[in-house]
């Protein structure tokens, strides 16, 4: 790749970098609108959230299949392998100032990426919680069946049990 097609190609990372970034951001107001609807156990509204974040998700696979493409072209700039070359790696291999922007622009969009896994996170120890109480609750006082063919969770067969934490052979 010559110097002039290689500028060209950290602009347009840069750019998509920051296409990222900003749908990571909308992924993000999914996430906390996603928490509002757990701690207020708002099921309706799960839907349309779940919804979002498939159409936000498909963006961002989107971009990251083309943000893929333009690191193999860096790759190939600098020797490395194109198809398995990461962009930091590429990053450690620029050496001038033309590819500062690009590197403050990645490190942004690695912080909002890691603040969206750190709140998914957040959400997954509240539905966990949530499961918890719900499995208590169903479980307290719930009779014992004497029936044939149940099977505990971890899928060994059992005689008897409580109902709601056995699966019972259909068929």
């Amino acid at each position: 790749m010559s110097t002039s097609t290689f500028l060209p190609t950290i602009t347009l990372l840069c750019r998509l970098l920051r296409q990222e970034e900003a749908t990571c951001h909308q992924l993000l107001e999914t996430v906390h609108t996603e928490r509002a609807a757990i701690r207020t156990l708002a099921i309706t509204e799960f839907h349309s959230i779940n919804c979002r974040r498939l159409a936000i998700l498909e963006s961002l696979q989107s971009l990251a299949n083309e943000r893929q493409q333009l690191v193999g072209e860096l790759a190939r700039h600098y020797g490395l392998q194109p198809g398995t070359a990461s962009i930091q790696e590429c990053l450690d291999r620029i050496q001038d100032s033309s590819a500062d922007d690009l590197r403050a622009v990645y490190r942004s969009y690695m912080g909002v990426a890691k603040t969206v896994r750190d709140e998914i996170g957040q959400n997954v120890v509240l539905i966990e919680g949530i499961r918890g109480v719900v499995d208590q609750a169903l479980s307290t006082g719930a009779p014992v069946s004497p029936v044939k063919d149940l099977y505990a969770a971890d899928g060994q067969a059992i005689g008897t049990g409580r109902v709601n934490v056995l699966i019972h052979q259909q068929g």
